[in-house]
């Protein structure tokens, strides 16, 4: 596979996670999940929230995130920064949160590190420093 080749694969990730964070956005969970093969592994085991686990395939991600939904008013998701390596696309993430009923706000930042197959994603990791993402796929600051 030639390096031109490579780079086209790669920015065609990079897109197709912007777009799953533009349907989570606006609350689309199935236009998000799209973006990944059914039996992706969603793995949020290193969250500090209460969610701390790994979600496998489409039905299970898509529980969670409705329930996230459920509990929240507004969530606004914002990539900050992006690295592509091979079939890894990571990016720093903040998220704009209003919860539902109190209306108190919060702000999150966390990377996130997709990896990809055939132009689908196989499996999210949610990480709380940089440095662990790096790792994560190979690399080091």
């Amino acid at each position: 596979m030639s390096q031109e080749n490579v780079g086209a694969y790669q920015r065609e990730n990079l897109q197709v996670v912007r777009e799953a964070y533009a349907a989570l956005n606006r609350g689309d969970a199935d236009a998000a999940l799209d973006a990944f093969h059914d039996d992706a592994e969603h793995d949020w085991s290193h969250s500090i929230g209460p969610d701390r686990r790994v979600y496998l395939g489409r039905q299970q991600a898509r529980k969670f995130w409705m329930s996230s939904f459920e509990a929240v008013e507004e969530v606004t998701f914002h990539i900050e920064e992006t690295l592509v390596e091979g079939p890894h696309v990571v990016l720093m993430m903040s998220a704009r949160i209003r919860g539902r009923g109190s209306g108190a706000e919060a702000v999150g930042r966390s990377p996130h590190v997709w990896t990809f197959r055939n132009g689908k994603a196989t499996r999210f990791q949610l990480f709380q420093t940089w440095e662990e993402a790096l790792e994560a796929v190979g690399l080091s600051e």
